[in-house]
């Protein structure tokens, strides 16, 4: 994270945690922090699709442009030193969560 553009990371990302946390295809939504640099997210998405829809923007649910807008603006000026973004497919679930069970989907 670039220092200088913390604020504005957090004016554009603040309204993006919140659509990927209330979202419907969301299982599971976790954020961290390790200052003063470093910033990731975690989620866990039902399906693809759903994970991708918000992602573009397309997922018909309120305020889905969010994400699609914060990346342009990310591309317009970087909020980052480096970026990157990893996903993966779960192979399996095995122990709990807080107390809950079945984050992972069944395929």
């Amino acid at each position: 994270m670039r220092l200088l553009e913390v604020p504005r990371f957090l004016r554009w990302g603040k309204p993006v945690e919140r659509q990927v946390r209330d979202h419907p295809g969301t299982t599971l939504a976790l954020a961290a922090f390790r200052p003063p640099h470093t910033i990731s997210t975690f989620s866990v998405w039902r399906t693809v699709r759903e994970m991708e829809e918000m992602v573009h923007g397309s997922s018909g649910v309120p305020a889905d442009r969010r994400h699609a807008d914060a990346m342009v603006e990310r591309r317009r000026r970087d909020f980052h030193h480096e970026f990157a973004t990893f996903r993966f497919r779960p192979l399996s679930e095995h122990g709990t969560w807080e107390g809950r069970t079945g984050i992972v989907p069944l395929s």
